[in-house]
């Protein structure tokens, strides 16, 4: 089975079992540690969309976020991401969705302080997963932040809602696009 290293905080060097899917690609390791220089996490609660093995979650729970929800899809990768927080005993600080994100977002009612989305490329869930976040006001404020890992090559709007892009960050084929709630 293959594995990926946490690269950030207190479990920096741990190692997690990832999903055998092609349709699961992970967050190379520069570009993880690249996110959690643009964002320092301490205390805050995340939200995860296409956990895959959850290794954002636990990265930010690595670099002090007190709680990380996940959201993802196959039985598989869920099962996959309960070994792996188990084996890394934070286990009580996730929550984990094993749905389909059109359902789960829809249904969740807690505030998160970052959002974060990594869909598979160039198949438009970027996009819809945006419209999503934005039509369910419960779930950020405008202090939250929404990072979208994707293709360079698919391009997003620069609004969805009442998010706004604010930066984009570019790593070869990839692209993290920051969104935030308009001010008032």
């Amino acid at each position: 089975m293959k594995v990926l290293s946490i690269e950030n905080g207190f479990l920096k060097g741990k190692k997690i079992n990832i999903v055998s899917d092609k349709r699961t690609r992970y967050t190379p390791a520069n570009v993880r540690r690249a996110l959690l220089n643009i964002v320092d996490v301490t205390e805050m609660n995340s939200l995860e969309i296409f956990g895959g093995s959850g290794i954002i979650s636990f990265e930010f729970i690595s670099s002090g976020v007190e709680k990380a929800t996940i959201i993802e899809t196959s039985r598989k990768a869920c099962s996959t991401i309960i070994r792996n927080a188990k084996s890394l005993k934070i286990d009580n600080k996730i929550k984990l969705i094993c749905a389909d994100f059109r359902k789960a977002v829809v249904k969740l009612i807690e505030k998160y302080d970052i959002i974060f989305m990594d869909p598979p490329f160039q198949m438009g869930l970027a996009e819809e997963a945006l419209k999503k976040i934005s039509e369910n006001k419960k779930i950020y404020d405008e202090n939250t932040i929404i990072i979208v890992e994707h293709s360079k090559r698919e391009i997003l709007k620069k609004k969805y809602g009442d998010l706004m892009i604010d930066k984009e960050y570019n790593y070869g084929d990839i692209k993290l696009s920051i969104y935030l709630k308009e001010g008032e």
